[in-house]
């Protein structure tokens, strides 16, 4: 019997959960990761870490079971050698994130530290000795009390924060502030302490050392397999405050002493230390300034310094799964063969990411899986026999597989979990159809077509255009909840990856560069001709939206064709000299469109391609959408595209103002989930949705 399924409606967004952080145990038995839920009553998203066990062949040795519990926040697991027990962070006791430890087979979590400003990264050292975790600080700020060695009372608490609210800022560099976090005073330093032994598992706080300092970031630790030095990325360039380029440093645990493996001309990602420790796999993109933005590439580079190598040779697409936000976002790494000779990878290809395996020596690559997913997170279990990884698909979440290997050659592959069958059996889907279409230059263009729920063939339907933010980013084939909401709501949903997305190569990449508004414009507009064209798309009932730089998009659409009927510009981009001078990472602007709105020979671009220039062209209602805290693409810009509107008086405009939302991020998930209704309740005033067009 066929169980009946039903629409998706907006207070079913609320129940899909998301994975984050993902750890495997050193045996290779057992993985710890992080299930992200949202609770519509409180309004917050609340996390736990779930158990995996694994037998070995490959085997799931039963449903996860969830470990934690308690406190808004418990993430980022991180084992102990034994793999018996797990380092955790979370916020159970108050608001700050402290490391707690908890023993898998069973006992109460307990905790471990009390900085004053909380933790952000723990690991665990392979010989068990060592836990090195970040932690933030001032430049003024007392080494004692950030360990918790000293307590302030509560006048100097007080006082503290007075002067961190209300004191005055110099500013004397570029990049001075970030989107989420606000101004780079307090930076993310490295610290280390000795692991808890036995029962003495309460670490005196006079042990913990700081063993970094400056004003620079410290992220992504990982030890050496030696257990000798922690590896980090670090970004210590004189010119730091207009660059992305960071390096990989290492800091030796006894004495401090810091030391630069890379050579200032990347933009590092992530890395994954060889299994002798002797060479260090770096997932990087070479510095924008040298040519524009590039691949994400994998590096060679020796422990001891020296020239770096690209592994594998003549490889045109990212050694990493680059397309934006699907369903959540896993961590990623390149996973090392036991024997050092072989790194496995997830390549992005055209809206998918696949696993391939990279021969060491011979800078060779072959492909291990094919078809519609993408593959984030990835291990190898012990033995190399099987390959752990997680992944999506165009109609399901992020999921456990293991694929058998028999010397790095693919055997049959399982799904280990099964986390969301229930839930998506309740509800009706529309499967995402790949289309491949002719775009500007001769180009392939990679899109995809969803239907509206109940679509009959031979009727026309409202089209949704989506627009992906970046520019370098991309749509790939995970499954989108949001966009199967819209479809339930009668829309066609359209949305492609134009010219300066990722998945497609360096050089289609590039092309979007000192183009804004050209190829890229040509290429969406050329898409809806296709769903036009394909007998889904109903002319007449046009609607398009885009976030962040797919709001830039939306914007400048508004300005050269009338042929939408309602428009939804969000968090973009209007005025592109002023989000040179206003936006966080406005030096970015620079390379983007190859030089400054004070250059001569680049000041006509600036303002041909800005949005704001054409809004008197506008004729399309539209509503503006912009979080008030975004520091990415500053509200100004929608303020400047939204007031021109208003006081030409030409066309119905609104102007959506979102408090305590900055540009990839809320205080409430609720803030968030609000976009997609208010888009859809403007789309559907200009619109008309015919509920006898569906079945």
């Amino acid at each position: 019997m066929t169980r009946e399924t039903r629409k998706l409606t907006h207070d079913d967004l609320w129940t899909f959960k998301d994975l984050g952080h993902i750890a495997i145990s050193p045996d290779g038995k057992r993985v710890a990761f992080t299930v992200l839920r949202k609770d519509k009553e409180k309004d917050e998203v609340l996390s736990d870490i779930m158990l995996l066990q694994i037998d070995e062949q490959g085997q799931a040795l039963g449903e996860p079971r969830q470990l934690t519990r308690g406190g808004k926040n418990n993430s980022f697991p991180a084992w102990a050698p034994d793999s018996q027990r797990l380092l955790f962070i979370s916020d159970r006791q108050d608001e700050k994130r402290q490391i707690w430890l908890l023993d898998v087979n069973g006992g109460e979590a307990c905790q471990l530290t009390d900085l004053q400003r909380g933790v952000n990264e723990i690991a665990w050292s392979p010989d068990g000795k060592w836990i090195a975790f970040t932690s933030v600080a001032l430049p003024t700020d007392d080494d004692d009390v950030l360990t918790g060695r000293k307590k302030l009372d509560e006048a100097a608490k007080k006082q503290q924060e007075k002067d961190e609210r209300f004191g005055l800022r110099t500013i004397t560099s570029i990049w001075y502030r970030l989107d989420g976090r606000g101004m780079l005073d307090k930076r993310s330093h490295l610290f280390v302490m000795p692991a808890p032994r036995g029962d003495d598992i309460h670490p005196d706080p006079a042990s913990i050392r700081r063993l970094t300092s400056g004003n620079y970031d410290h992220s992504t630790i990982k030890w050496s397999p030696d257990s000798r030095e922690v590896g980090l990325i670090c970004n210590r360039n004189e010119n730091r405050d207009r660059t992305w380029v960071n390096d990989l440093w290492t800091v030796e645990v006894e004495t401090g002493e810091a030391r630069r493996i890379s050579n200032s001309t990347l933009q590092i990602a992530t890395y994954t230390w060889s299994p002798n420790g002797e060479h260090i796999a770096l997932l990087a993109s070479q510095d924008m300034s040298i040519e524009g933005s590039s691949l994400d590439r994998l590096w060679l580079v020796a422990r001891r310094g020296g020239e770096m190598r690209i592994l594998p040779e003549g490889l045109d697409y990212d050694v990493a799964p680059t397309m934006g936000i699907q369903f959540g976002r896993l961590p990623y790494a390149p996973q090392w063969s036991a024997d050092g000779k072989r790194i496995y990878v997830s390549v992005a290809e055209h809206g998918r990411a696949n696993l391939h395996v990279v021969d060491v020596e011979q800078g060779t690559h072959t492909q291990l899986t094919e078809g519609e997913r993408i593959i984030e997170y990835l291990a190898l279990l012990p033995g190399e026999r099987h390959l752990l990884f997680a992944q999506s698909e165009p109609l399901h979440p992020w999921e456990f597989h293991v694929l058998s290997l028999e010397n790095g050659t693919p055997g049959e592959e399982r799904r280990l979990t099964h986390l969301y069958d229930r839930q998506l059996a309740e509800y009706s889907w529309s499967e995402p159809e790949r289309i491949v279409y002719k775009g500007s230059n001769g180009d392939q263009i990679d899109s995809w077509l969803i239907r509206p729920i109940g679509a009959k063939e031979g009727l026309r339907y409202p089209l949704f255009v989506h627009i992906h933010g970046g520019p370098q980013s991309a749509f790939g084939v995970g499954l989108n909840p949001f966009l199967q909401y819209c479809a339930a709501q009668g829309f066609a949903i359209f949305y492609c990856n134009p010219h300066g997305s990722t998945t497609c190569g360096e050089a289609f990449m590039r092309q979007v560069e000192g183009d804004w508004g050209g190829w890229d414009y040509q290429d969406i507009m050329l898409g809806v001709d296709e769903c036009i064209a394909r007998g889904v798309a109903d002319p007449e009932r046009l609607v398009v939206s885009g976030y962040s730089y797919g709001g830039y998009m939306t914007m400048f659409i508004l300005g050269q064709t009338n042929r939408f009927r309602a428009a939804v510009p969000m968090a973009g981009v209007s005025n592109l000299a002023s989000f040179v001078g206003t936006s966080d990472i406005g030096f970015w602007q620079t390379f983007q469109a190859k030089g400054y709105p004070w250059d001569k020979e680049r000041a006509s671009y600036y303002s041909e391609r800005s949005p704001l220039t054409h809004a008197d062209k506008v004729t399309t209602p539209t509503l503006v959408y912009h979080p008030e805290s975004d520091l990415r693409c500053p509200i100004e810009q929608s303020e400047q595209f939204y007031m021109a509107l208003k006081m030409m008086g030409k066309v119905p405009v609104e102007f959506v103002r979102v408090p305590a939302h900055w540009h990839i991020g809320a205080e409430k998930p609720g803030l968030m989930l609000q976009r997609w209704e208010k888009m859809l309740d403007w789309f559907r005033k200009y619109v008309e949705i015919r509920p006898a067009e569906y079945k």
